[in-house]
């Protein structure tokens, strides 16, 4: 009599090569992979009819759809669905879940997230809900913030990762609390954020201005407030309408045009001094925010005696 010996399921890692390609068989068009993000994974993937042997996905995932509309059978945790899937139809899946989909019409384009259990584990703990259970969701609704945060993280690499570490710890505390309401069970939490006052964000401020030529990650800001990063990330886009990663950037390119004033540094050095690692990337991100590049900036104000740029 013969044994049966079933295989075992892969484990989907998208961290890793050879995981990836063995379930996807092929490479995304973009991906975040080479900038040094520990706190989340991104693939904005395009494909034609597309299909995945069942596999478990190491991490928490979530994947948006873009264009066009597609029709695919997923199957989650055992449980089998049709979805059509329009612009914003979003599907998450807990980390170890069992999963497999199958397209019967062109994939096209969509984005893919994935976050460590460990972070989403963390920001429930600081939002008081300890360790939550998380139920798979078939993608057959829209959902318009994880598709605005999905578009924002693909302009970003799409522009060389200029905001840095800073930019994926931003979204991936912002993502994993989203997770934590939408697809955990019933129940309320405290909607209450902890203010921003004009005297903190002043010492904030300081804390920028002294440190403006270093790296400066999120936990180094958040600390400053005497807040966790989830609640700081909140909190201060409630106090200023903007996220803490804009605004370390307005600091920066701030700080830049007052280097530009003097004629003693190379753009080279304002690039260095004002926090910017990469000369190029700094270029790039002073023109997106003053409509000019650094050295026409020094000429114009240099023979006209331009006033400051502000950066609103």
């Amino acid at each position: 009599m013969a044994i049966l010996v079933s295989k075992p399921i892969p484990i989907l890692n998208f961290r890793d090569d050879t995981s990836r390609l063995a379930v996807l068989r092929s490479e995304a068009v973009r991906a975040s992979a080479l900038s040094g993000w520990r706190s989340l994974y991104f693939e904005h993937r395009e494909d034609g009819l597309f299909e995945t042997v069942e596999h478990v996905i190491l991490e928490h995932y979530l994947m948006v759809k873009l264009n066009p509309m597609s029709k695919a059978n997923r199957v989650l945790d055992g449980t089998r669905r049709l979805e059509i899937q329009r612009r914003g139809t979003t599907a998450f899946i807990p980390s170890g879940c069992s999963h497999r989909v199958q397209y019967s019409t062109a994939l096209g384009s969509l984005h893919l997230i994935t976050l460590e259990q460990s972070i989403v584990d963390t920001v429930a703990s600081e939002m008081g809900l300890g360790r939550v259970n998380l139920a798979p969701h078939f993608a057959i609704e829209e959902d318009h913030f994880v598709l605005e945060a999905a578009e924002l993280i693909d302009a970003e690499l799409a522009n060389g990762n200029p905001h840095g570490k800073l930019f994926a710890e931003t979204f991936a505390r912002t993502l994993a609390g989203y997770i934590v309401t939408r697809y955990r069970g019933a129940g309320k939490t405290n909607s209450k954020l902890p203010s921003i006052n004009a005297v903190k964000l002043g010492r904030l401020d300081r804390f920028i201005e002294a440190n403006i030529a270093l790296p400066i990650g999120l936990a180094d800001l958040a600390s400053q407030m005497g807040l966790s990063e989830y609640y700081f990330c909140r909190s201060f886009k409630q106090a200023t309408g903007t996220s803490p990663y804009q605004y370390l950037l307005k600091k920066r390119i701030e700080h830049a045009c007052a280097c530009l004033k003097r004629d003693d540094m190379s753009i080279q050095d304002v690039a260095f001094a004002s926090g910017f690692g990469d000369p190029v990337q700094f270029s790039k991100q002073f023109r997106r925010a003053c409509g000019f590049t650094p050295s026409v900036y020094r000429a114009r104000h240099v023979s006209k005696g331009a006033a400051f740029v502000s950066i609103t």
